[in-house]
């Protein structure tokens, strides 16, 4: 386990505390932690094509995730990765997001490195329609755009058709922990020399599927499918799998 360092450490060693079980047990979800969220998929809010549609969706349900993390915690949108709205969480949900400035960039690496906590779902190519017309900006970002801040960590990804994954496009099932994790496609991450100077120590898994990083006194879990996410309809074990992603972080390497 990696000494924590100040408050960032502390925030990360209680979410990491919480959910410390014996492996036949399913992950817990923690409680009383701060959620930041910055994703172009309909997660926490879905953009509307007109008013018509914006007032029917006030009557539908949420996604899945909203229900599943804020059953005892705090999630919070987030547009912009700076320093203030980085300090303001304890975990940071990055799924399929848009281009990343290099300033935030510079923030995120920043903020991981002094104690912070992210899961980074980068798909290099999504496989659900689109609600609206191709090249529409309401659209979530087809192609994952996270490659500077993985070579920083140390991670290349390759997309379905050069990582050897079955290319039919047939969902398989992934066994994290106790919990299947849906994937269509996805990735593979391969390891590299990390950018910029700064180590990071990273773990492959699932062929390359999932990397579990060490980046300083922080931790990362980096997925290269979002089918799970991309779902609205809750899964039957949707919250289950989630939960047991954010558990491998305890699984970092040991700097």
């Amino acid at each position: 386990m990696l000494p924590a360092a100040g408050l960032g450490g502390l925030l990360a060693a209680g979410l990491l505390g919480t959910m410390v079980l014996a492996p036949s047990q399913q992950e817990e979800a923690p409680q009383d932690q701060r959620f930041g969220l910055l994703t172009s998929l309909p997660i926490y809010r879905a953009p509307q094509g007109s008013v018509a549609d914006a007032l029917s969706a006030q009557e539908t349900d949420r996604h899945w995730l909203r229900d599943a993390i804020e059953r005892g915690n705090s999630l919070e949108p987030i547009d912009l990765l700076d320093p203030a709205s980085l300090q303001a969480v304890d975990t940071l949900l990055l799924i399929q997001p848009r281009a990343l400035t290099p300033a935030e960039n510079v923030a995120l690496d920043d903020w991981v490195r002094a104690g912070g906590q992210v899961l980074l779902v980068a798909d290099p190519m999504l496989t659900s329609e689109p609600g609206f017309a191709l090249g529409d900006p309401r659209n979530p970002q087809a192609i994952a755009v996270t490659g500077p801040i993985q070579a920083r960590w140390g991670l290349t990804l390759q997309p379905a058709e050069q990582s050897g994954t079955d290319g039919d496009g047939a969902e398989r099932k992934v066994r994290i922990g106790d919990e299947d994790l849906p994937v269509v496609l996805g990735g593979r991450f391969a390891l590299q020399p990390p950018a910029g100077g700064e180590p990071a120590d990273c773990a492959l898994s699932h062929e390359g599927l999932l990397a579990v990083c060490s980046i300083g006194a922080g931790r990362a879990v980096v997925l290269a499918d979002a089918t799970l996410f991309e779902r609205f309809d809750k899964p039957s074990d949707g919250a289950a799998a989630f939960w047991a992603l954010l558990g491998m972080m305890r699984d970092a390497p040991h700097g």
